[in-house]
């Protein structure tokens, strides 16, 4: 016993390093494998002892419970996500074998001892970050304001070139039709349609060319988003954070090929997204304002939560959801806020209810928020589960349900919903949800296979899948519109390698799961450093990442969530803010 007491580091540092190096094996798909007897593979081990043996976890409780919670999280994450993520294109197959039972469970406890130490080690020394510097004057910044601005766009400039007169996919082309024909539909968001029509019949007024018209209007969306960004690098440097770290946000704006790409992109989803970095800023001056609250912040409050509500259907449940939170918030001029924000709430309603109505606006279809309950139906049908007979003759009734096992994809909703009859999933939704439930009971295993699979991209780093669009054409007769390059073919080629995701480290910026552990690793630090106050400037973001989590089509679709990308540099510098600091 005393040679063990003696040697206990030793023995502790062994046992977990070892766990963690057959962990990564598993996690990087080596275990049992020729390349797991790879010299250098097998060296790593003793980097990894050695890690253990030089890092102890510290003693102080409150680091210990913060490093154990996120530890615990982020290998869960990366485990499962490891274990299911192959399967994505596989069908209604088994994922959870005993084997791969097993795999996951010693890969997070594995991963668990080995970032519980690598958190520990970063809270211990949080307090030494010192990004941010004391700001005794309201610093004047109208020139810098234009400064940064023209940074972006001019960044921004070759990406335009490159895809004149702008990014489309078939979506942008409906976009396209419905502005040019004055059509009054709320299938692709009647908002966004008349946010881009404006300009786009302005320029098709101008210059009488369709093209030169789409390239109007994307203009004006470039100079919107270059505008917001911009305003989030000077708010922080009003604020106090050093001039080095605001270099590096405004090169992150203007160099990160993913916010230039999405600022030439015909989709409802860029400024969208950028209305939660514009909403991000508005709620912190009013978690710091304790003067008189200004005009322009109220303005900038409307102009945030309009966008979000009529840019994508799922805005309306995030604004709903994030009215209690502001109630109950410590934020000045509750009251005034709070009318404010219910009008705009009402103003919605009124729109897309009588107001809609009274000019027949086509409105979304509902089977989109049905995506994740159809897919676990579908994926107990396509296993060959057996259902009692009120489960098959509703089903039989609302869905082509012979043509399940052949259609069924767990990486996506619209094989399912194409065989789904959604007038009649409107009409029955109790029925449909009570057999939901009835299926839930007897093949949870399925149900939580069909779940992970379709969300997986959300919250695994590794996942890939397309995120932005290339060079189109016009399907639509009479929009003839088409991408035409004004750039020679060798810089379009150098242009469109930004966007691989083979580039080391640059692969980081088009990975969803990565923006996901972003804002659940700056939310701890910010509960770390007792910045409780502003938890409300992060619960737009959860509310939209949940919104997508519960009702997305896809398993890993990078616009959807755009708006915690667009927020990035925010959620890693306002956690170090130190000290009451007012407007």
């Amino acid at each position: 016993m005393e040679i063990l007491k003696k040697y206990k580091k030793h023995i502790k540092s062994i046992i977990c390093s070892l766990i963690t190096y057959i962990s990564l094996l598993i996690y990087f798909n080596f275990l049992f494998k020729s390349e797991s007897y790879n010299i250098l593979i097998t060296l790593s081990y003793f980097f990894i002892l050695l890690f253990y043996y030089k890092i102890d976890m510290s003693n102080d409780a409150r680091i210990k419970k913060f490093s154990y919670i996120l530890a615990f999280i982020l290998s869960c994450f990366l485990s499962i996500g490891n274990i299911v993520y192959p399967f994505v294109y596989n069908g209604a197959v088994n994922i959870f074998s005993l084997k791969n039972s097993i795999y996951a469970i010693v890969c997070i406890i594995g991963l668990f001892l080995m970032f519980s130490r690598i958190f520990s080690l970063m809270f211990s020394n949080i307090d030494k970050v010192k990004i941010y510097e004391d700001v005794t004057n309201n610093k004047k910044c109208f020139k810098l304001f234009f400064i940064v601005l023209g940074i972006i766009l001019i960044c921004w400039i070759p990406y335009f070139l490159r895809f004149y007169p702008a990014i489309m996919t078939p979506d942008s082309y409906y976009v396209i039709y419905f502005a040019n024909s004055g059509i009054l539909n709320d299938v692709h968001t009647f908002g966004h349609t008349w946010f881009f029509g404006l300009p786009f019949l302005l320029g098709k007024w101008m210059f009488s060319n369709m093209n030169m018209a789409v390239a109007f209007s994307m203009i004006f969306q470039m100079i919107i988003m270059a505008t917001i960004f911009t305003y989030s690098v000077i708010y922080l440097y009003k604020k106090g954070l050093k001039k080095f770290i605001c270099i590096l946000c405004t090169i992150i704006y203007a160099l990160s090929p993913l916010y230039a790409y999405y600022s030439i992109t015909l989709w409802r989803d860029v400024v969208f997204g950028g209305a939660f970095s514009l909403l991000f800023i508005v709620l912190l001056q009013l978690v710091n304002n304790k003067n008189n609250l200004k005009k322009s912040l109220i303005l900038l409050l409307v102009i945030s939560i309009l966008i979000i509500l009529f840019f994508r259907n799922n805005g309306i449940y995030i604004c709903i959801l994030l009215l209690p939170f502001i109630l109950f918030s410590k934020i000045s001029h509750k009251k005034l806020i709070s009318v404010i924000y219910i009008s705009i709430l009402i103003f919605y309603y009124i729109i897309k209810g009588p107001v809609f109505d009274y000019f027949n606006v086509q409105k979304a279809t509902t089977v989109e928020a049905y995506s994740i309950p159809l897919q676990q139906i579908s994926r107990t049908i396509a296993s060959g589960k057996e259902l009692d007979e009120e489960s098959k003759n509703y089903l039989s009734d609302i869905m082509e349900v012979d043509l399940i096992g052949e259609k069924y994809s767990a990486a996506i909703s619209d094989p399912i919903k194409t065989l789904t009859n959604n007038k009649k999933l409107s009409e029955t939704k109790f029925t449909f949800f009570k057999v939901w439930f009835k299926n839930l009971f007897k093949y949870p295993k399925i149900y939580i296979e069909a779940y992970l699979t379709q969300t997986v991209g959300y919250w695994y780093p590794n996942a890939q899948y397309w995120a932005t669009g290339s060079e189109t054409k016009s399907t639509i007769k009479d929009i003839d519109v088409y991408c035409n390059p004004i750039t020679p073919e060798k810089f379009n080629k150098i242009i469109d390698i930004t966007t691989s995701r083979k580039i080391p480290f640059c692969n980081l910026l088009w990975s969803v799961g990565t923006a996901t552990f972003v804002l659940i690793i700056s939310t701890f630090i910010l509960i770390y450093n007792n910045r409780f106050r502003y938890l409300l400037c992060y619960i737009p973001l959860y509310l939209l990442l949940f919104s997508i989590l519960i009702a997305t089509p896809v398993f890993c679709e990078l616009r959807y969530v755009y708006g915690i990308f667009t927020c990035i540099p925010l959620l890693l510098t306002i956690p170090f803010k130190k000290g009451e600091n007012h407007d």
